[in-house]
């Protein structure tokens, strides 16, 4: 991905040494310079639907595969560019009972698939290829998020977000309405791809990171009669999480849901804790990926005490460079974070909720090396708080740069995992700067956030660990 800098700075602002540029973002969209005319034709293929092999490419014309859009350079080597387009899952709802990730994780395997033999056709070295998808972005603005809403398509932004900080230069994203206009638009587009574009109405827009005012908002308070879900809510982050509910928002019922449930270290000091701050606090082993089990923790809910908020923050690490992953790592990586939010924004719709808070990464956002499955998954969150938000219901994302704390999913993280996040543009965070971040976030009007102590954005030539 190419360097996103903060709206109204300057590079020294960016120094790692320099001054903290603020510690709430959004990614914005923003117009861009379409390119100039190309003095030569450019040479590009087209690879159909994701799941064509890119040795088709280099068949012969005639050969019954597809062939390259300019006949004239079919024979003439590789193309410079080459298009392939991510098909979408069936937009009707899910019936009741159906696994609301398969069609995400359908969609994201064929496009991991078609990346790695790309990455591995030695033939297409010097080719970019451009994966083109339809709602996974949102550079419109609320008013198409309701009816666009597309986390397949959103798995592979992140997916493809990570490999290009693997393989720069080698791939890029393409996101494009049905405006006819906006198709008119692609072949200019193609004649110099950037990373990152979108098209709307016939206008091209590239991401740009913005800072966003963390002063609180007025906001609809939670009832301390109702009952709030923290998943992942035994692991470090989750506990800290209930305590700040309890001690910052008045929160006096607390469902904790983990995989270890009462078993898990420290689960009964918590509970023991919060109960002499006058909280009632619940702890329940629940495989969060088994809709059937999530189904049933929701059902547990007393009448007496409703459910009137979510806090996702359970996920599984696999990493791994994109050329080493299976469907089977990615799948088990989206179903704990991403297959887990799309069941509770299901089987939330007949809850009163004032909040709705989904622990995002900022690997989903900038591409993260060694963690496209996580990516993927990540920013299938960020479009669903835009769904949600554009429907009318309570939902923020917020895509957190790493903490300082060493334990849960960061205990195998080293000094050099840490000084290669510092050099990648990511301090970590201290755990009250996280807490008073999660207010900001949910407080504010943004649907999706960056919460991260950004010294330095890094190039999308950064080195893979």
């Amino acid at each position: 991905m190419a360097d996103l800098v903060p709206a109204g700075l300057d590079a020294a602002d960016l120094d790692p040494a320099g001054p903290d540029v603020g510690l709430l973002h959004r990614l914005d969209w923003v117009p861009s310079a379409l390119p100039p005319g190309p003095t030569t034709a450019p040479t590009w293929g087209v690879l159909g639907a994701v799941g064509t092999r890119p040795a088709d490419l280099l068949a012969p014309p005639g050969s019954g595969v597809p062939t390259y859009l300019d006949p004239a350079a079919a024979g003439d080597g590789s193309p410079a560019v080459v298009v392939a387009s991510c098909p979408s899952p069936p937009k009707t709802p899910l019936a009741r009972g159906e696994d609301p990730v398969a069609p995400v994780l359908e969609t994201v395997s064929r496009a991991l698939r078609l990346v790695q033999e790309w990455l591995a056709e030695p033939r297409l070295a010097d080719s970019c290829l451009v994966l083109v998808t339809s709602g996974a972005v949102s550079p419109a603005g609320p008013a198409t998020d309701a009816e666009n809403f597309a986390p397949a398509h959103a798995a592979v932004w992140g997916l493809v977000r990570s490999a290009l900080r693997e393989h720069p230069g080698r791939l890029a994203l393409l996101d494009v309405d049905d405006h006819p206009d906006s198709w008119r638009l692609v072949p200019t587009l193609l004649a110099a791809p950037v990373p990152e574009t979108a098209v709307r109405n016939g206008s091209a827009f590239v991401p740009e990171l913005v800072r966003l005012d963390e002063r609180r908002a007025p906001r609809r308070r939670l009832d301390p009669e109702g009952t709030v879900l923290i998943t992942g809510g035994t692991g470090s982050l989750g506990m800290m999480m209930a305590r700040h509910l309890v001690t910052g928002h008045g929160v006096r019922h607390l469902l904790l849901a983990g995989r270890r449930g009462p078993q898990a270290p420290g689960a009964d000091a918590l509970v023991a804790e919060l109960a002499a701050m006058g909280a009632e606090v619940t702890v329940r082993a629940c495989d969060l990926t088994d809709r059937a089990q999530l189904a049933a923790l929701l059902d547990s809910v007393p009448e007496a005490h409703p459910l009137t908020g979510v806090v996702h923050s359970a996920a599984v690490l696999d990493d791994g460079i994109v050329a080493t992953l299976t469907p089977d790592r990615l799948a088990r990586v989206l179903r704990a974070k991403a297959g887990t939010a799309l069941a509770l924004h299901e089987l939330t719709r007949g809850h009163d909720l004032a909040l709705f808070a989904l622990f995002s990464s900022v690997a989903g956002v900038f591409g993260s090396a060694g963690q496209a499955n996580y990516a993927a998954a990540n920013h299938v969150l960020d479009a669903l708080a835009r769904h949600r938000r554009a429907r009318g219901l309570p939902g923020v994302s917020i895509a957190w740069g790493p903490w300082r704390q060493r334990d849960g999913m960061t205990a195998r993280l080293t000094d050099v995992d840490l000084r290669r996040m510092a050099r990648s543009g990511f301090v970590p965070l201290a755990p009250q700067e996280g807490l008073r971040l999660f207010d900001a976030a949910v407080a504010g009007d943004a649907p999706d956030v960056v919460a991260a102590r950004i010294t330095r954005v890094a190039s999308s030539a950064a080195a893979p660990p």
